[in-house]
């Protein structure tokens, strides 16, 4: 899916070099625009993907983010425990992981206090679990997404 993501970036992309499609006709932006527009995303799966592929994934988009995604997890955290002061961190902790941490980044309790602001004792005891499936639930509405766009390219092929 990331190589026809690399599609997206024109600055990236060179259309006669970088044959993605197995000698085939190139297969141009436009093509997975339109494949996108019909893939039915739904409003978090299509914000996943701009944050993941498109370069919208600065700090205040996260932010911002993680502000209205926390009505989302808001009743897994409170039947699993958690505090409500807590609620924010742990959904921008698991943002910020999702698609602004580099390759070589490893989720620690030390990593996880830096992005945001809570001591690692605090994100060990309270966030850890929660931060955990925030992840996984993302990755798998991101995984969807990607499912649903690679199904709508491959019925235009």
């Amino acid at each position: 899916m990331e190589k026809f993501m690399r599609l997206l970036n024109p600055k990236s992309i060179n259309y006669e070099a970088d044959r993605i499609d197995g000698g085939q006709p190139a297969m141009t932006a436009q093509d997975i625009l339109l494949a996108m527009s019909f893939a039915k995303l739904t409003k978090l799966q299509d914000n996943l993907i701009r944050l993941k592929y498109f370069g919208a994934n600065t700090k205040g988009n996260v932010q911002i983010f993680s502000e209205i995604l926390v009505g989302k997890y808001e009743q897994q955290f409170t039947d699993a425990g958690v505090n409500q002061i807590y609620h924010q961190s742990i959904v921008l902790i698991a943002l910020t992981e999702f698609c602004l941490v580099p390759a070589s980044y490893k989720p620690t309790e030390r990593a996880r206090a830096s992005i945001c602001g809570w001591s690692d004792t605090t994100v060990r005891n309270h966030m850890k679990i929660c931060v955990e499936y925030t992840l996984k639930d993302l990755n798998a509405e991101l995984s969807f997404g990607e499912e649903k766009i690679f199904t709508c390219i491959s019925k235009s092929k």
